[in-house]
């Protein structure tokens, strides 16, 4: 049997990458930006893909232009940086409403289950007002609800990150738990704590001097994670480093490991900055959240480990859970943009299962 997804705000497809692995078949996606839009297009080809301002789609019509029939799953994150915690916080933010679009879709599809991610702010900022807002609306649509806030890393991750998730199901619809943490992860040569960390994830891709890529391998997989995302994968695909002027190779060679922009002589560094800036990722933990600025220094802590080097594109897509076969479209500042801002396929796996188990009892 085919369990039916529509994905909304879709992205690059890291979310309908776990719908699909968990056993969903995503029929129908939308996502406004053009760069995104053919990188979802060009990894899911069996999925109508939308490039289009979701306030201009009617969802009734594409249902019946494709012949979607009855939808078991409803997923999708509007844009969020209203309610990072990273930013101006600014509470009139316009893209804070795009979850009423959301809503209009849940509205039109009646879906069998409803699954809603954002940063973790969603569930926190402005007394849960947002929040509070979309329970009570789906509520109205007659959908029973749970949530909770995830780091990606208790599931397998090496990457600290934070997600607000909320799972509605139709009333008389069998309930769905949240999935418990479950590291999961074959992690015994680097990591300490049981999560997978960074250097399980990148210590087989070869090192990088500034402006230098590479489409080899350093050697076979070491672990469970790294032979998951190769799967059989021969050429290394996005591995490059910038390259940098004198001054910025001179501040990356005096990072110290661990070490951040407070370690470097004063006349190297800038007149204001954040502390994390200019700073050395640690190799046995899993990575902090990552940004769409990755691959640039004067970002949060994005320097490699022992490389002196911000993170290569390939780098930071391993650390979000894309297999090493995910193409990405356009340049490197918005590939780099395009992973910063997706969900691990990872954590939409293992909800995605839960929902399934659901459909499937």
């Amino acid at each position: 049997m085919t369990f039916r997804a529509v994905e909304l705000f879709a992205g690059a497809g890291g979310l309908s990458t776990g719908l699909e692995a968990a056993g969903f078949s995503v029929v129908l996606a939308n996502e406004i930006e053009p760069d995104f839009a053919a990188t979802l297009a060009k990894n899911h080809p069996s999925t109508h893909v939308i490039n289009a301002d979701i306030h201009t789609i009617d969802f009734l019509k594409q249902s019946r232009d494709y012949q979607l029939g009855e939808i078991d799953l409803l997923s999708g994150g509007p844009p969020c940086q209203g309610f990072s915690t990273v930013g101006s916080k600014n509470k009139m933010d316009k893209r804070n409403s795009l979850f009423y679009e959301y809503l209009r879709g849940v509205a039109d599809l009646k879906p069998k289950y409803v699954l809603f991610e954002n940063v973790s702010g969603f569930f926190k900022m402005y007394d849960g007002e947002a929040y509070k807002t979309l329970l009570a609306e789906l509520g109205y649509l007659g959908y029973k609800t749970t949530s909770a806030i995830l780091d990606a890393a208790d599931y397998g991750l090496p990457q600290h990150r934070e997600r607000t998730i909320i799972v509605g199901w139709k009333t008389g619809g069998k309930p769905v738990a949240l999935p418990e943490p479950d590291h999961a992860a074959d992690c015994s040569l680097f990591c300490k704590n049981q999560w997978v960390s960074l250097m399980d994830a990148i210590s087989d891709l070869p090192p990088l001097t500034a402006g230098e890529e590479k489409d080899f391998y350093l050697h076979n997989p070491l672990n469970a994670y790294q032979k998951n995302l190769r799967e059989d994968a021969i050429e290394l695909s996005e591995h490059n480093a910038s390259n940098y002027g004198a001054r910025m190779q001179e501040i990356l060679s005096l990072i110290p490991p661990g070490g951040t922009v407070e370690d470097l002589p004063i006349r190297l560094r800038p007149n204001s900055y954040f502390k994390n800036t200019y700073a050395r990722l640690l190799p046995n933990a899993p990575a902090p959240t990552i940004t769409r600025n990755f691959g640039t220094p004067s970002s949060s802590r994005c320097v490699h480990p022992f490389q002196n080097r911000a993170l290569s594109t390939r780098e930071g897509a391993r650390l979000q859970g894309f297999p090493d076969s995910y193409r990405f479209h356009g340049g490197k500042t918005s590939k780099n943009l395009q992973i910063g801002n997706a969900v691990p396929p990872i954590l939409g796996e293992v909800i995605a299962k839960e929902i399934l188990s659901a459909l499937q009892a």
